[in-house]
């Protein structure tokens, strides 16, 4: 009897055996009239046809009434039922005799939801084995006493659990970061800038139109791959009514998508630069989205390694164990055995050949990085250890940049300063300080080339780079 993995994601529900990953589906379902589909089956009719379809029930998942009711579903917890009970079916036909299925699960679910997913698993028929979260399961191994990020994405929220190794396990230690940007904004951020640069070419907006803008979306990934391999690309709508052209640049188009991550990396730059910096890992299916790779290696300056889809289901049945007695199986278990661990070195060196190494993307100059100073109105302070403080009342100790009171500045703002070979921007104020356009979260370790807001004042941040001062 074997044992199957479900990665239990509704922007990516992916299906793994012994052979490898199985299945990799969207959670979309289509309901029209007799017809009912889900996955990528649904995918295509549904973005023709958005008033009979269904997306996001994963991660809405609840008893409630649907707010449009479909033919003999009545909730979101009947659609995933609906799309659990074909993806059982996969897997029987796939596999044959099964002897449970270990489901894995996104951080940060909440109890509640994690309760419901269960009994909508059982009632589908499913032996569930255990459960298992999807940070340790797709990263099979941490270097002994180091740390590592795991960023995944469902359509609603980005979730970072840092992971850490020790006693021949990796472990998920805490989340560092959960909420919004998810998969769907990311879409609609990627949509929008495709869009926009229609208007800014052609003053049409293909949005306005079906056909336009089924035609932008079927397109748009393939546009925006190619925007990122080779820099500018001339685009085309063939059913506009109209002539409509655009002109996509890539880092017009890879700003537009740090913007919305901007947040996220804030608070995680500080994991990703220094001594003891933590490798990143990027889950297969935030990674599909265009840009997305590129956008988090700019924002922390490391080098980010992808992982391939189905990585997280590969790892929980490559390493998970099932446990006696019932009321284990419901655990959730935030570690598993380091890879090492398991047979020993030669099976880390024969891992799946589709489960393959992850590939690195970008990379890091974080030592050739350090800012020096700070610009502002066309001259420039250097920043040292006493620190560099910017307000609208001068601070004992160190230099002060002293601003004018006006409104969104406080008196003692911020602070710019040298720490253990790393600039830091700690904030002090009650409005809050910016960085790149995105808010901070108390402090963030600075880089060349970042721009820090002070209500609506913009301070660079510059590296010194020549003998001459330059």
């Amino acid at each position: 009897m074997a044992l199957v993995a479900l990665e239990v994601n509704g922007a990516a529900l992916a299906g793994a055996t012994a052979t490898g990953v199985l299945f990799n589906e969207p959670g979309v379902a289509l309901v029209q009239g007799r017809r009912v589909a889900f996955g990528r089956e649904a995918a295509e009719d549904a973005r023709r046809d958005p008033a009979s379809s269904y997306r996001n029930y994963w991660e809405l998942l609840s008893d409630e009434p649907l707010p449009r009711p479909a033919r003999g579903f009545r909730s979101y917890a009947d659609l995933a039922h609906g799309q659990m009970q074909g993806l059982w079916k996969r897997f029987r036909d796939s596999v044959g005799d099964i002897s449970g299925v270990v489901l894995v699960i996104p951080a940060g679910v909440a109890e509640d939801r994690l309760a419901l997913l269960l009994g909508i698993a059982e009632e589908a028929g499913l032996p569930v084995a255990g459960l298992v979260e999807s940070g340790v399961a797709a990263v099979r191994s941490v270097p002994e006493g180091r740390a590592c990020l795991h960023i995944e994405a469902t359509a609603e929220r980005l979730a970072v659990s840092r992971l850490i190794a020790g006693d021949g396990r990796v472990r998920r230690e805490e989340i560092l970061f959960d909420g919004r940007p998810g998969l769907r904004h990311l879409r609609t951020a990627m949509t929008g800038y495709v869009a926009g640069r229609f208007v800014a070419g052609s003053r049409f907006d293909p949005l306005d139109l079906p056909a336009t803008e089924h035609e932008l979306s079927g397109q748009l990934d393939a546009w925006l791959q190619a925007v990122l391999s080779g820099g500018n690309l001339r685009i085309e709508l063939e059913a506009a009514p109209v002539t409509a052209t655009a002109v996509l640049g890539r880092d017009e188009f890879l700003a537009s998508i740090e913007r919305l991550l901007g947040a996220a990396g804030n608070r995680l730059r500080s994991w990703c630069t220094g001594p003891g910096a933590a490798d990143v890992y990027l889950s297969g299916a935030l990674a599909e989205v265009p840009g997305c790779a590129e956008a988090f290696a700019r924002l922390l300056a490391t080098g980010v390694e992808v992982l391939p889809a189905g990585a997280a289901a590969l790892g929980a049945l490559e390493r998970f164990r099932p446990v006696a007695g019932a009321r284990d199986r419901y655990v959730l278990l935030k570690s598993l055995p380091a890879v090492d661990t398991i047979g020993g070195p030669d099976t880390a060196r024969t891992a799946r050949p589709d489960a393959g190494a992850p590939s690195a993307i970008g990379g890091g100059e974080t030592g050739e990085r350090t800012p020096t100073h700070v610009v502002f109105g066309g001259r420039a302070w250097r920043i040292g250890a006493e620190g560099l403080h910017l307000g609208s009342a001068p601070q004992a100790g160190g230099l002060s940049i002293v601003l004018s009171p006006e409104g969104g500045v406080s008196r003692n703002h911020c602070t710019v300063v040298l720490e253990n070979g790393q600039v830091v921007l700690h904030d002090h104020s009650r409005y809050g300080t910016s960085l790149n356009g995105a808010p901070v979260a108390d402090s963030a370790p600075l880089r060349g080339g970042d721009v820090v807001g002070v209500g609506p004042l913009e301070f660079l941040i510059a590296r010194e780079v020549g003998d001459d001062g330059s």
